[in-house]
């Protein structure tokens, strides 16, 4: 047990820095262009600023626990709650823009989430009822409500797990004195 406060204590900072890395991602998206927020490379450069985070946390846990031993339990939350931490502090910051700041941005990035979304698939060649369809769902849909941006946590929060548990495999350090 012991080894777990000090794993959270060495990992919690990482969240956050993780926390500030992606609030200060949304607030520049926000104030320089809000169709930034339709760009998948922004999402593959916030996927490997993160991975970038969770290895150097992994590495600096690693080092202080300075055990013979770093446990796969260990390993897992040194990778796990620096993203727990982060993504709550960038779900709250975007909660906060476009829920109380600025609601019509939310309704901004809506449209060109609806626009994105009706220039791909008539990329792919769907039927023109189906576009529509999809179109009017994601107008219905605001992914900025605190319902939806809190379902949103969880399900990232899912996908950084499995995340975590695949780092954890690869940091752990069995103690050489159990053989």
């Amino acid at each position: 047990m012991e080894n777990s406060t000090s794993v959270k204590s060495v990992a919690a900072p990482f969240g956050i820095y993780i926390g500030i890395f992606l609030s200060l991602v949304t607030v520049l998206a926000y104030v320089f262009n809000l169709e930034l927020f339709t760009k998948w490379w922004l999402g593959v450069l916030n996927f490997i600023i993160i991975i970038a985070f969770l290895v150097a946390a992994e590495i600096k846990t690693r080092k202080v626990i300075a055990n013979p031993a770093f446990s796969f339990k260990d390993a897992f939350i040194a990778a796990f709650i620096p993203i727990a931490i982060g993504m709550l502090i960038s779900t709250i910051t975007t909660i906060i823009i476009f829920n109380f700041v600025d609601p019509e941005a939310a309704q901004v990035v809506m449209e060109y989430t609806a626009e994105m979304t009706r220039n791909m698939m008539s990329g792919f060649g769907v039927p023109e009822a189906d576009i529509n369809e999809a179109v009017q769902e994601v107008m219905s849909n605001n992914q900025f409500s605190l319902l939806n941006q809190l379902k949103s946590y969880i399900y990232q929060l899912a996908f950084w797990a499995v995340i975590g548990l695949i780092l954890a495999l690869i940091f752990r350090k069995k103690d050489p004195q159990a053989y």
